[in-house]
């Protein structure tokens, strides 16, 4: 597997950081990225597919813990 060139992994971390201070600047409720998050995974305000969003973030987050601690 090739590694990924830091300058990748710099603009990423940024866009994200630019992303969530423009979102706590504003104060708007809903601009977090964990807000919308949680809207699209049917979380808050909860919707019909709640147990599928819960389950796939949970599958998400044990994948991701096996695929960094073990690989």
């Amino acid at each position: 597997m090739t590694e990924v060139p830091a300058w990748v992994l710099v603009t990423l971390g940024l866009a994200v950081a630019g992303v969530e201070i423009a979102a706590l600047l504003t104060r708007k409720p809903g601009d977090t990225i964990s807000e919308r998050l949680r809207v699209l995974l049917g979380i808050k305000p909860p919707r019909w597919w709640r147990p599928i969003g819960v389950l796939a973030l949970a599958g998400l987050c044990a994948w991701f813990l096996v695929h960094i601690v073990f690989e």
